[in-house]
């Protein structure tokens, strides 16, 4: 009885070993797994731009000779800059500032006023699954600004041994220059929240409305060097970093397209 007893409560533990190894596994490979899916869906997007329907003007070609594309939609003034992928691990921000270029292609009447497209500003960082560009650079951190500083904690965080020095950040600043938008909308990931740098808390409530995020000015940590400080705070230009919470491409589009609209409308 008591051997019996034994076995039957060995059982029952390799069972309950069996079931946690397959939570624990589950919980911890399938985002990597997700992410690698992910990453194809992105490189194949990315390669069809070339030949897809919309009309895109190429901006650049990077180090790694990869294009940047943009587009803009409407006309008249009070520009919205969008863009995503300032660094290139943040993938989702891509595929949603794509699928929206794409639906604007199709139905360019939902908006009242002009937007420019860019959908990946860093492809090089976008293809290897890289916050940095090719030259090791984090361009969200080298933009010219008072707060600049080729001091960094973090490789991730390498500001580039000059301001300015990225030809993604010069391709940012040439756009900024050239088509002098009233709103910038940057798209990231993943602190979910309307961020906000500049005269832009009023249009960060309005994407709130729909897309229900938090609306900050503060992200939690100093960002010199960032494109909030350079267009938002130095430029009185209303930028909203869009942070994405950790969602699919189709959440963040379901999110966010409406918030979207509204911002070029607001």
């Amino acid at each position: 009885m008591k051997s019996g007893g034994f076995l039957r409560n060995l059982k029952l533990w390799i069972v309950i070993f069996l079931i946690i190894s397959i939570i624990l596994v589950y919980k911890y490979t399938m985002p990597y797994y997700n992410e690698l899916q992910l990453h194809q869906k992105t490189k194949q997007l990315y390669a069809g731009i070339a030949g897809d329907n919309i009309d895109w003007e190429i901006i650049a070609q990077t180090e790694a000779g990869n294009t940047i594309y943009i587009k803009k939609f409407g006309d008249g003034d009070e520009i919205t800059l969008i863009l995503a992928a300032l660094h290139g691990d943040e993938q989702t921000g891509f595929h949603l500032v794509y699928r929206l270029a794409d639906t604007l292609a199709s139905q360019p009447e939902i908006i009242r006023k002009p937007a420019v497209i860019v959908p990946v500003v860093n492809p090089d960082g976008l293809l290897a699954r890289s916050r940095l560009n090719a030259e090791g650079i984090d361009v969200n951190r080298n933009f010219p600004t008072k707060n600049w500083s080729p001091v960094y904690e973090q490789e991730k965080y390498y500001p580039g041994s000059q301001s300015g020095s990225a030809l993604e950040t010069q391709v940012m600043m040439l756009l900024i220059n050239k088509y002098k938008p009233v709103k910038i909308i940057a798209v990231h990931d993943d602190l979910h929240m309307n961020n906000f740098d500049g005269p832009a808390e009023n249009l960060a409530w309005k994407m709130a409305e729909t897309n229900g995020y938090e609306v900050t000015s503060d992200v939690g940590y100093p960002t010199p060097g960032s494109l909030g400080s350079y267009a938002g705070i130095e430029k009185n230009i209303a930028v909203i970093t869009l942070e994405l919470p950790r969602i699919s491409p189709e959440e963040a589009w379901r999110d966010n397209f409406q918030a979207l609209i509204d911002a070029i409308n607001f």
